[in-house]
């Protein structure tokens, strides 16, 4: 099978709209909260209309001037009126919910976005944050490319067989000091497997569980989808396969880790096909291969 060279058509969308506005935009102040849903006002348009976001929100490049409101599940809404918001756009889970209340009672047009990982569920986001920035031509365009984007990568892992023969990817998420857990079916680490025509390690009926391994060992990856912080935080990627839970798998043995940014596997969004195509080249390397 060929090795893949792709950069994915919604990337060089986002960047060339990362500063378009629409007329009209500046009467409007949104607050993000959640990777997903500010990569997606950006990649929309709309990133002028943005005055701050949430600590996990890193991409593109100008958010990192703007004013961090705090870590997405521990908003406080004295932070987030702060910024004089008129919308605050959040991805399902931000919260808590009352802080979310009182934004809402304080006059703020508060909208959660739903996290559905999977690729209709990434469609509906897509459609759903278009229509709520009144963007719904860009909204459309984004999507096609999406789809394009996203059937191009699953047509050269087509390439390598069946589905019975497709290799098996752990996902692996830091969880909490020292810990570490496997992504689930339910699970965005588990939605960008299949969309690289992988096999999910752990099918376990939830989106996390806590790493043994003996789970792990049972399961036997050939490969392992990681963020890139987490490796960063282990050392490195030798002391990251030195882990006790992974040390002893084929796919430690065989270094084949794809490492991604981590917002990458917190929910699917305009770079989802960064993701996928990283999981498709390392796919495609040599078991020998440097990831």
């Amino acid at each position: 099978m060929r090795h893949v060279r792709f950069l994915p058509a919604a990337i060089a969308a986002t960047l060339a709209l990362t500063t378009a506005t629409l007329a009209g935009a500046a009467e409007r102040r949104i607050v993000t909260v959640g990777p997903p849903v500010t990569e997606l006002v950006y990649a929309l348009g709309d990133g002028g209309s943005v005055v701050g976001r949430d600590t996990s929100s890193h991409y593109p490049q100008p958010v990192n001037g703007l004013p961090d409101v705090g870590y997405m599940r521990a908003l406080s809404a004295e932070g987030v009126m702060s910024l004089a918001p008129t919308h605050v756009l959040a991805i399902q889970g931000a919260g808590p919910e009352t802080t979310l209340d009182q934004l809402r009672a304080l006059g703020v047009t508060v909208e959660v976005v739903p996290e559905t990982p999977t690729l209709a569920g990434l469609l509906d986001k897509v459609e759903r944050v278009a229509r709520l920035l009144g963007r719904e031509a860009e909204g459309r365009r984004l999507a096609d490319s999406l789809n394009r984007d996203l059937a191009a990568l699953a047509a050269v892992a087509a390439q390598a067989g069946t589905k019975d023969g497709a290799p098996v990817v752990l996902g692996v998420v830091g969880g909490g000091p020292g810990g570490l857990m496997a992504a689930g079916s339910r699970s965005v680490p588990a939605a960008l497997i299949a969309m690289a025509g992988a096999r999910n390690a752990l099918e376990v009926e939830r989106d996390y569980v806590p790493m043994s391994s003996e789970s792990v060992l049972a399961a036997a990856p050939d490969i392992l989808l990681v963020s890139r912080s987490l490796v960063d935080r282990s050392g490195g990627l030798d002391p990251f396969l030195a882990t006790p839970q992974l040390a002893l798998t084929p796919a430690a043995k065989a270094r084949r880790v794809a490492v991604v940014d981590g917002a990458l596997l917190m929910g699917l969004g305009p770079r989802t096909a960064e993701a996928v195509a990283e999981l498709t080249r390392v796919q495609d390397a040599s078991p020998q291969g440097q990831p």
